[in-house]
């Protein structure tokens, strides 16, 4: 009995063309969101990101301007498409921020916009950012005193913010009344939706040029060589089972305890495996990471250690594996708090998983960058008589780390970043906010030394001209949590706390993960 199967004839160079297409897709959703922003976390930082999957939910192409929120994408459509499987209808627009609904933090809030062709489902368009408000008590998503996610801020499961094409006002009103920045949100969102519009125009237009069939076959044969790529590297690294660890400083709720992350890492021939199951229990605080926060860094560490440009498609995912344990604060149990899970957990686990790849190649391996100290602040503007909330970048310009040949970048901030965070230009900065800046300069002997050392930070001085709340976040002040050297290199010193000099000349240190005032 012989069986007939039908062989695809795909043009190879027609894949190239579409693969640079698909990219340039990608990155007009993100630039839409850029430029249309009011919020200067998506419009000058760039804490924002962008995906494209097809209709069965394989991602296409992601703009990374924060990867650790594009890393995301894959696995938040996934819950968006399922919750509401059977009743998705053309013109409808999603929201999703749930922590516990494989998102990244609740700040990180998630559209998406099925795209139609002929009838049925095509693709899919998603632009995610980190939002300057969600409601609750936290500072643009900040809370250092939650201990569940509904301290974090305001919860939305997969909704439909327009149904059919047409808006759902009830939806609308309720985020805003819930939001303290509602004008800001409401834009916010609005400029998400024109980012996923704009997608749809571009992938309509494709299809409209090259057709279904052939955009599908070509799909296939871009994810499928994707995957051989990676695994063929993979292939190059020493097969066996490999351990790193690390911890942060405290979980907020008691100071000076280490909480700490291990990582089993099995190499296979050509697939790895990240098992996370013996990391410490959860803790009462926001210092825990949702399971899709966790995903996204595991991902992450193991893309960025390879060589070269592996390209953020479905066939770079197969490869890779990630084991939790539910209970442990990489997978904890709902309703745990999670907002920094992005920031101090990225980096913590990134670097236990980067710790136990070394060994595996060490010529590939980067130290680790800086740990993250973040400062935060809200209030009345009295230039424009707006309201504030923003997050001053500027503070959490770390060092990268050093690898082989090439010393770490400068300001190349922390790890969840990876370089493609922007700092604010201080002229931006004192129009949307009530501050001087008087210091921003690159500043040595922090860094870890060796051949190739860390990279350097920076001294950044501002004078608040109005009265402030504010909030410190972070981690990397004790020495056990500061960024390891590798092969001999050197750790940096700690993070440096934030002072207050206030007008009569008197300083006061402010510790980090805590609310406080500033008086102008």
């Amino acid at each position: 009995m012989t069986q007939e199967c039908e062989v695809k004839q795909v043009d190879p160079i027609l894949a190239a063309v579409l693969d640079s297409r698909f990219n340039a897709i990608v990155d007009l959703v993100a630039g839409a969101m850029m430029r249309t922003s009011m919020s200067p976390i998506f419009a000058e930082a760039r804490d924002i990101a962008a995906a494209i999957f097809d209709k069965d939910l394989r991602l296409i192409a992601q703009r990374d301007w924060l990867p650790v929120l594009a890393s995301n994408c894959s696995v938040a459509i996934k819950e968006i498409a399922e919750s509401w499987e059977g009743e998705i209808d053309e013109g409808d627009v999603f929201i999703h921020n749930d922590a516990f609904g494989r998102n990244s933090h609740q700040p990180d809030v998630n559209v998406a916009k099925p795209i139609f062709y002929n009838g049925k489902i095509a693709f899919w368009a998603m632009a995610k950012g980190h939002h300057a408000d969600i409601g609750g008590k936290g500072i643009c998503g900040y809370n250092p005193e939650a201990s569940s996610c509904w301290d974090d801020g305001l919860v939305l499961k997969p909704a439909k913010l327009y149904i059919a094409g047409k808006k759902n006002r009830s939806l609308w009103d309720f985020i805003k009344a819930n939001t303290k920045l509602p004008v800001l949100g409401e834009a916010d969102l609005n400029c998400q939706i024109g980012a996923c519009v704009t997608g749809e125009r571009a992938l309509v237009a494709l299809l409209d040029q090259y057709g279904v069939d052939a955009v599908q076959d070509s799909l296939d044969m871009i994810m499928d060589a994707t995957e051989r790529g990676l695994r063929a590297k993979i292939s190059e690294l020493k097969p066996g089972v490999y351990y790193g660890e690390k911890a942060i400083d405290d979980d907020v709720v008691h100071r000076g305890v280490p909480v700490t992350v291990r990582a089993k890492v099995t190499v296979g021939e050509d697939d790895i495996e990240i098992d996370l199951s013996d990391t410490d229990p959860q803790v009462p605080s926001y210092m825990n990471s949702t399971w899709g926060n966790t995903y996204s860094v595991s991902t992450m560490a193991v893309l960025y250690f390879m060589p070269g440009d592996t390209k953020r498609n479905a066939g770079a995912l197969r490869p890779i594996k990630l084991i939790t344990k539910k209970g442990t604060f990489v997978d904890p149990e709902f309703p745990a708090a999670c907002s920094m899970c992005t920031c101090s957990m990225t980096e913590t686990i990134f670097e236990a998983i980067t710790l136990a790849l070394a060994e595996t190649k060490p010529e590939w391996a980067t130290a680790a960058h800086g740990k993250m100290s973040l400062h935060i602040s809200a209030g009345m503007n009295p230039n424009n008589q707006r309201p504030f909330a923003t997050i001053d970048f500027a503070t959490c310009a770390e060092g990268s780390g050093g690898t082989l040949g090439y010393d770490g970048w400068a300001m190349g901030g922390p790890t969840h970043c990876m370089g493609q965070l922007r700092s604010p230009d201080p002229e931006i900065m004192e129009i949307v906010t009530p501050v001087t800046v008087w210091q921003l300069e690159l500043t040595g002997g922090r860094e870890g030394a060796g051949k190739f050392r860390g990279g350097v930070g920076a001294n950044y001085r501002v004078e608040y001209t109005a009265d402030a709340e504010c909030v410190e976040c972070g981690q990397g002040h004790a020495d056990y949590a500061v960024p390891a050297g590798l092969f001999g290199g050197g750790n940096p010193i700690p993070s440096a706390p934030r002072v207050l000099r206030k007008a009569t000349g008197e300083r006061e240190r402010i510790p980090v993960n805590v609310f406080w005032s500033v008086k102008a």
